[in-house]
């Protein structure tokens, strides 16, 4: 009976014990890997998210104040250009 095969897989770096026999995975280990090493730096993630998360939000809230200013000033002037144009479109069902 020949000996399991040990592969170590190249993305996530796992341990995977192998019958040659049948190809069954005998055993799996998976490597843990932890994002943070301490619950302070884990801490101070969470924190700077949010910190981000609140300027995003401020910066979309000041845009979209913006942004409704520069609407109205176009509607504005649309309507300046419409009420001195004499000539109004020609409307599309007026042709029938």
């Amino acid at each position: 009976m020949p000996n399991n095969l040990r592969i170590t897989c190249p993305c996530c770096e796992s341990l995977l014990v192998i019958d040659p026999e049948s190809g069954a995975i005998l055993r799996e280990e998976r490597k843990l890997k932890r994002e943070h090493q301490s619950l302070d730096e884990a801490l101070d993630h969470v924190k700077a998210q949010r910190r981000e998360a609140e300027e995003k939000l401020s910066r979309a809230m000041e845009e979209s104040r913006h942004r409704q200013e520069i609407l109205e000033k176009k509607f504005e002037e649309a309507r300046k250009k419409a009420a001195e144009n004499k000539n109004p479109p020609p409307r599309p069902f007026d042709g029938d």
